[in-house]
């Protein structure tokens, strides 16, 4: 295979701001640069020359068509391609693309989730282009390119229809909030502070042909029915393992592919359960990470059909092996280069008011923190096989909370970095880091950075980055507030401030085993209460206290929270519904016919090993009958209820459908393999 040369493929299908240089005139480009610095509205005459500049670029690159790129609120993006082509005012064929077609964009809103606030006879919706998120081609396995514009989607009356907008939002805040509290500790040369993410991703990839056998997987993202495979994960062997060459020729793919578009593919390895992968960017700013992450997902699914595989997000597509997150990471940036979670930085009291407030924002909305992630996927992912617990926490080494404690009583720390040494005389030593990787911590702080674990494999990260940007921003501003009152000794009442914060919010912090339920124990008598499920937390999102601080930092009012929540139901509803279904199609169609030829089978084979293991698939499957027949009967009466007020027959339905899965289970194992109704876990996982 031919040489890669990254430098030169990276961004070539981004309209970087170089590239828009050489197709638009020096003035209008040095307008929009002072604009887009500034972060402030964009003006029609300059919006002309651009648009006219991507149509140029674009067709150049080959490009037929351009799409108003958005996320609505079912975690995936949604796009509507129109080709350049018009007709001018002598009827003749031309291709062209106004300011207006760039701008604005027109979808129908109601038939997109909505959370049931939107009617038909109220549809209308408007895509706005975000100039903050490069415009960039795709194309598909044919070649055929289309330019996609990131844009933003909300109702006709400006509510958020979107994962975009609340962001965008929340990260405007921040930055205004931290500023302000920069101001005060004599940083007056800070222009900016933005929010920078990392988002590590982790995926299944399995063999389209056993993909296509199993109804589950298609239908639901996940195996419904399923014993263990011989061999899992026990023997730890696929962790960081040497990667196969059609899986390494497959990411190596992924990697071109994502260079193209701008997207710092850094890192790739064989994650921990079998078939399992990892792939990791360098950081960006939190709004272009979202955007990119989402192209990753999309980059992977379409790259692993070519290889004859299927890329599988789902948090928890097998039982009992590890699920799949997507660890956020995130520290705050100066535009002067301070990088705020800094334990390195020589202004203590710097480091000590941005990790401080970082602990109040996750003590005082812990419960949305817990939201934030809360799904049903998810749901069967947290909690166990290296995911972290439902319980919110966050981890903070010992150093770091000995060197918050010398920063605020104005002692220095006298703390080392300690050195490894392998005792091995050929071998370097090394600096062990401060913290260590503490896997069951949801929170942790690790050096220079926030990582946020429990955030799921399939979603957007821009709604847990919106709830961790909100939470944050308000208790900066809380801190600016105070400090805007203070005529004397500010940096005496600065430490004053954050002593108090800590004392207050400490409560948060927890460095030992999060699997223990001693600390279920603990975070009780913390009054940290643990929300096992998202339906529990769902009610806690109009809670006044989040309302409150959502409508005090003008991220999101009351409305837009309420659809929010409606539509966090309805999708659970329609996860649980269509897994019911799904399920109980399975055993009708597969299942009861496979086991019927196989018990037929076992009929003509006269020995005592054979009629016990016939009594007991039939009476496994007398008990799975029964069951199916109560799945069907509470499917019914969960959509005579609806998506609002089936909370109850929600949670029978899951129950029921997990007895199913015992009984299926435990006879999975000895029927034989001409019998079998899909592939096993055996088949597909090795």
């Amino acid at each position: 295979m031919k040489k890669t040369n990254i430098e030169k493929i990276f961004a070539s299908l981004v309209l970087t701001d170089d590239t828009l240089k050489k197709y638009m005139p020096a003035r209008p480009y040095k307008k929009y640069l002072k604009i887009k610095l500034a972060g402030e509205m964009l003006d029609v005459d300059t919006a002309r020359y651009i648009a006219k500049a991507i149509k140029n670029w674009s067709i150049k690159k080959g490009a037929t068509h351009y799409s108003h790129w958005f996320m609505p609120l079912n975690g995936k993006t949604a796009e509507k391609q129109v080709s350049f082509i018009e007709i001018n005012a002598d009827g003749k064929l031309i291709e062209d693309f106004s300011e207006k077609s760039l701008i604005k964009g027109e979808t129908d809103a109601s038939s997109f989730p909505n959370g049931g606030s939107r009617m038909t006879f109220e549809a209308r919706g408007y895509t706005v282009w975000d100039y903050t998120s490069p415009v960039f081609i795709k194309h598909d396995s044919a070649n055929n390119k289309v330019v996609y514009i990131p844009t933003a989607f909300c109702s006709y009356n400006g509510t958020s229809l979107d994962e975009k907008t609340p962001l965008l939002r929340a990260i405007e805040s921040l930055n205004n909030q931290a500023l302000r509290v920069l101001k005060h500790l004599g940083y007056d040369d800070v222009k900016n502070v933005s929010l920078k993410l990392g988002a590590e991703q982790e995926y299944f990839l399995v063999k389209t042909d056993d993909y296509n056998k199993r109804l589950d997987l298609k239908h639901t993202g996940r195996t419904l029915l399923g014993t263990n495979a011989i061999k899992t994960q026990e023997m730890c062997s696929h962790y960081f393992g040497m990667i196969d060459d059609d899986i390494s020729e497959f990411m190596n793919e992924v990697d071109r592919e994502l260079w193209k578009m701008g997207i710092t593919a850094k890192l790739q390895h064989n994650e921990v359960a079998p078939s399992q992968h990892e792939f990791v960017p360098i950081y960006s700013t939190a709004n272009i990470a979202c955007d990119q992450n989402q192209l990753i997902m999309e980059v992977i699914s379409r790259v692993a059909k070519k290889y004859s595989f299927t890329a599988l997000f789902h948090e928890k597509p097998f039982s009992n092996i590890n699920g799949s997150g997507k660890h956020a990471n995130w520290s705050l940036d100066t535009d002067t280069g301070i990088n705020l979670f800094n334990t390195k930085l020589k202004d203590k009291s710097l480091f000590a008011t941005f990790f401080i407030a970082m602990i109040e924002a996750i003590d005082r909305y812990y419960k949305l923190i817990r939201l934030s992630t809360a799904f049903r996927s998810n749901d069967l992912r947290l909690g166990g096989d290296e995911a972290p617990p439902t319980l919110v926490s966050v981890f903070a080494s010992e150093y770091v909370l000995e060197l918050i404690t010398s920063t605020l009583s104005s002692i220095k720390t006298k703390k080392n970095k300690a050195l490894l040494d392998t005792r091995v005389k050929s071998l370097t030593k090394i600096e062990k880091d401060f913290c260590d990787r503490n896997r069951t911590s949801p929170f942790a702080f690790v050096g220079n950075k926030f990582e946020f674990r429990m955030v799921g494999s399939s979603q957007s990260v821009a709604w847990p980055s919106t709830c961790v940007c909100a939470a944050l921003s308000q208790v900066l501003k809380e801190y600016a507030d105070h400090l805007d009152n203070v005529t004397t000794d500010k940096k005496t009442a600065l430490i004053e401030m954050l002593k108090d914060s800590f004392i207050k919010h400490e409560r948060i912090i927890f460095n030992g085993n999060g699997y223990d339920k001693k600390w279920r124990e603990e975070a009780a008598l913390r009054g940290l209460m643990e929300y096992k499920d998202s339906l529990s937390v769902y009610k806690t999102l109009l809670d006044k206290d989040i309302v409150d601080m959502f409508e005090d930092t003008k991220i999101m009012d009351k409305e837009e929270l309420t659809l929010r929540q409606g539509t966090l139901y309805t999708n659970y509803f329609a996860t649980v519904i269509t897994e019911a279904k799904t399920l109980s199609e399975i055993l009708n169609k597969q299942v009861y016919p496979s086991f019927s030829r196989f018990v037929e089978h076992l009929s003509k084979v006269s020995c005592e090993a054979s009629s016990k293991t016939s009594k007991h698939i039939v009476t496994s499957l007398d008990k799975i009958y029964d069951l199916n027949t109560l799945l069907l009967k509470n499917i019914a009466l969960a959509e005579e209820k609806g998506a609002f007020k089936s909370e109850e027959v929600l949670v029978k339905l899951m129950k029921i459908m997990n007895d199913i899965r015992k009984n299926y289970d435990d006879i999975e194992g000895i029927i034989g393999q001409d019998y079998k109704p899909f592939p096993s876990y055996n088949d597909i996982l090795f």
